[in-house]
């Protein structure tokens, strides 16, 4: 069966432009970016190419108030995208230079990437392939344990990135994690704003939209995925949500929080490149991911989950890590021509547009 959103995903690297101009080449690396992760997949980003620099800007407009009312899953994202954008470049030979959060005085520029020289391309290609096999996967994991080495890799991925990532196994403490995942489910549900937000990004199994959440991503089947956002805007699923995630934490091998020291703007652009780099190096390695954050999400309980780690800073995501038991579905993305503005306009002297 063909997938309905499968197209973004569908990128073949012969076709890189290597002959082009800065531009064609930062254009294709782009292709790459937009398959970062987001938040209710709002993808909260847009870009702009001015010859051989790209920026990198948040979409103010698809934010989300209710979940993310700092921005900071926002940023997160954006980095993601920052990162994957490295990682391509990476791959074709580039030494991209990358500055973050380069204006102080425009919190919507939050980097710009400097296509750079051309040289010889690191070695090996499991965490350029990773990009298009990275699917968010909600289904159950397989009960095997996740190998101390692998989680390792993982911890090593988000320390690269200035960022830690703490595993939680073994039945107690995934079972506080459980615990407290569920009560996030119950809080946020409760909140008639939470699911008048959630609604609006839940789009059916085949349609038009390139953004949001396919029904499919939780078992919903194509009849039932058209009704799901005014089931979900009227009804508090508070109680069933929570029964479910928390079934789905105690029965996954390893949780991984993703942290930070600090809890400010470059400790989310820090979180959100250890995020990909974390997601990035767990698809490499055969295991499946999904995000249950929601109890970072809620402030009364981010706290407690700091205490289950055992350290200080802040967590910033939580993941679900395993061995998958079926594949997952690509979630749909915008097309590139949505999120790429035309360059800043040149002015001469004499102040005339060019």
């Amino acid at each position: 069966m063909t997938e309905p959103y499968a197209a973004a995903w569908a990128i073949d690297e012969r076709d890189f432009p290597g002959n082009a101009g800065p531009s064609q080449i930062l254009r294709f690396a782009l292709r790459y970016a937009i398959l970062a992760p987001s938040g209710h997949n709002g993808q909260p980003w847009r870009f702009r190419i001015d010859q051989d620099l790209l920026h990198v800007l948040a979409d103010r407009s698809r934010a989300l108030p209710m979940v993310d009312p700092c921005d900071r899953e926002m940023l997160i994202s954006c980095a993601a995208a920052i990162h994957l954008t490295r990682i391509a470049l990476e791959h074709f030979g580039y030494h991209p230079g990358i500055t973050l959060l380069p204006a102080p005085g425009d919190p919507d520029l939050l980097a710009t990437i400097r296509l750079g020289p051309r040289g010889t391309p690191p070695p090996g290609r499991a965490l350029f392939d990773a990009i298009l096999a990275r699917h968010s996967n909600r289904s159950p994991y397989q009960a095997s344990p996740v190998p101390g080495e692998q989680i390792a890799r993982l911890c090593d991925a988000a320390a690269g990135q200035g960022a830690w990532s703490q595993p939680v196994t073994g039945p107690a403490a995934i079972s506080a994690a459980a615990g407290l995942i569920a009560d996030g489910d119950r809080i946020k549900w409760h909140d008639a704003e939470f699911r008048r937000e959630l609604s609006g990004r839940l789009v059916p199994n085949r349609g038009h939209r390139r953004d949001g959440m396919p029904g499919y991503a939780f078992g919903i089947p194509g009849p039932l995925a058209r009704v799901a956002p005014a089931v979900v805007r009227c009804a508090d699923l508070g109680r069933l949500r929570a029964a479910a995630d928390r079934k789905l934490a105690l029965a996954t091998p390893c949780l991984a929080i993703i942290g930070t020291d600090q809890d400010d703007p470059p400790a989310w652009m820090a979180a959100g490149q250890a995020m990909a780099a974390v997601l990035l190096q767990a698809t490499a390695d055969g295991l499946a991911t999904s995000f249950l954050s929601q109890a970072i999400e809620v402030d009364t309980l981010r706290p407690r989950l700091t205490t289950l780690t055992g350290r200080s800073g802040y967590p910033q995501l939580l993941l679900r890590v395993g061995h998958p038991s079926r594949a997952a579905r690509p979630s749909p993305r915008r097309p590139l021509s949505d999120v790429l503005a035309s360059p800043a306009p040149v002015h001469d002297r004499t102040g005339a547009r060019r």
